[in-house]
């Protein structure tokens, strides 16, 4: 299989969460959080290096952590930008010349499983980009200032997830044509630049720790380890 990176997205600032530090650092059954995803990076074969991108005076701590941690997949620790997308472009830009395709994973979904990695990368490789994304279960209703607008039909409505991943060529060039615009995910970055995106199947599980109740119920789920594997 051709060479794959993963870029580790660790650089927000979790406010929302409210927490002394940002959340991708919390220790949640004695470790980091972000150091559970990066596991399944690591021992995942599929991929062949990772850039780590942390917030501007993080990156000697997390270094650190993943050299007591041993791993050996980590190229680099770079710091952020002020948004997401900028924190991504400066990871990418440490990636092997070699790395012929990238993924991107929030280290704010600690649930993720080698098995979703594997389902991204296999699309990746036979369409050229991927995310995973699961149905739209509930009702959606649109609404503004506080009252309903009308019910949007969530037949094809998906949430998406990370990793999402593309060949090299694909992400590179959707980063120079993004120019200043700023986009929420690789997925419309891609998008943006006129590349088809393959949606495969998500995992309820791969949950994004964003307000303090996530908190409680993915330290839960880890303690269970109920995530697929190989």
């Amino acid at each position: 299989m051709p060479e794959t990176a993963a870029i580790l997205a660790a650089a927000g600032r979790g406010v929302r969460l409210g927490a002394e530090i940002p959340k991708q650092f919390l220790e949640v059954r004695g470790r980091p959080l972000f150091l559970y995803s990066l596991s399944v990076l690591e021992e995942h074969p599929g991929i062949s290096e990772i850039v780590v991108a942390v917030p501007p005076g993080w990156e000697e701590r997390v270094f650190t952590i993943i050299r007591k941690e041993g791993f050996r997949k980590v190229k680099a620790v770079v710091p952020g930008g002020g948004s997401r997308q900028e924190s991504v472009r400066r990871a990418f830009l440490r990636i092997s010349r070699r790395v012929e395709a990238v993924l991107v994973h929030d280290a704010a979904r600690p649930l993720l499983s080698a098995d979703l990695v594997s389902r991204v990368l296999e699309a990746v490789w036979l369409e050229g980009a991927a995310l995973p994304a699961v149905p739209v279960r509930d009702t959606v209703k649109l609404a503004r200032e506080g009252r309903v607008v009308r019910t949007v039909p969530r037949e094809g409505l998906f949430l998406a997830q990370t990793p999402q991943g593309a060949r090299r060529e694909w992400f590179e060039e959707a980063l120079r044509r993004a120019g200043d615009r700023e986009f929420t995910d690789e997925a419309a970055l891609l998008e943006a630049a006129g590349f088809p995106v393959r949606v495969v199947p998500g995992s309820p599980l791969n949950l994004k720790l964003t307000y303090p109740e996530d908190l409680v119920l993915v330290e839960k789920l880890l303690g269970l380890d109920i995530r697929p594997k190989l």
